[in-house]
């Protein structure tokens, strides 16, 4: 995919959104993803509850995927538009199941009953495949095509001194987004770029994972920075990405269609954000540490 230069003309609201998000701990893109989810769920709420159209994608989904289904619970004011929405999901899920076994007490009739039977026996119930076929969570949908448009952003402005400094002072992007960049940049100089700025940032970050492991032998002295006692929660969302947003790996691959596992992601809110409120752990007995 070839990049285009960025031009003062060509920025829009996402652009600023991600110099935002620079100044946030994490992968900035991974707390654009948050914002977007957010939003998105709390307008849902609060004036598309009975939207046929948002109604049509919630059927087709079977509702939202387990990490929005819990984030709804974030939003201002969830209970009303949840249980409308959840009343009516559980009501199409009763149905389903019902049909299921309204089915298995109709026995085939006819010369090749038996066939059918045997057949039927041999094949993943046709419940089971229709939920392996669902479409994804609404919210996801949403996700992929933000995420898409953050990191072309990056980008396409990777070497426009607004974001040049911002990137500077931000974490860096995690491993995931970066893939991602290089998948959609592929053959790209500007992807190369956005590469070169990220690797002396998870260099830093390695660089404090030390600091902390060498400062746990009993002859040091020196007190933990703040930097090297909250480096192995950065060190997770570097590698993993931001809580959420990528999912886990416990049902890749089992879905029909060949989704495989899907992109989410989760609320932060209940989490301290990597590199703030967590004190530095001390082992009594180990070494003597200054407050």
């Amino acid at each position: 995919m070839t990049v285009p230069e960025g031009r003062p003309s060509d920025k829009f609201i996402g652009f600023f959104r991600l110099l935002d998000a620079c100044d946030k701990p994490g992968c900035p893109v991974c707390r654009c993803l948050q914002f977007d989810a957010e939003q998105y769920l709390e307008a849902l709420l609060y004036e598309q509850v009975n939207d046929p159209d948002t109604q049509r994608r919630l059927y087709a989904s079977w509702g939202f995927c387990n990490w929005h289904a819990w984030m709804l619970r974030e939003t201002p004011d969830p209970t009303f538009g949840s249980s409308i929405i959840y009343a009516d999901l559980l009501r199409l899920a009763i149905d389903r199941l019902e049909r299921r076994s309204l089915r298995r007490v109709i026995r085939p009739q006819g010369r090749f009953a038996w066939l059918r039977r045997l057949l039927a026996r041999r094949r993943s119930p046709a419940l089971v495949e229709l939920y392996g076929r669902r479409a994804s969570c609404p919210a996801c949908q949403l996700v992929a095509e933000s995420e898409t448009r953050y990191l072309q952003a990056a980008m396409q402005f990777v070497d426009d001194p607004q974001l040049d400094h911002a990137y500077a002072r931000s974490q860096g992007l995690c491993v995931p987004h970066v893939i991602r960049a290089l998948e959609l940049g592929a053959g790209s100089p500007r992807a190369d770029r956005l590469i070169a700025q990220t690797l002396p940032k998870w260099a830093e970050l390695r660089r404090d994972l030390l600091g902390f492991v060498a400062k746990h032998d009993y002859r040091n002295t020196k007190p933990f920075t703040e930097a090297e006692g909250t480096a192995y929660l950065r060190a997770f969302e570097t590698l993993a990405g931001a809580s959420g947003v990528f999912g886990n790996d416990a049902h890749r691959g089992q879905r029909t269609d060949g989704e495989g596992s899907r992109r989410t992601i989760a609320p932060s809110r209940d989490r301290p954000a990597p590199g703030r409120d967590r004190p530095a752990p001390r082992r009594a007995g180990r070494c003597s540490l200054s407050a």
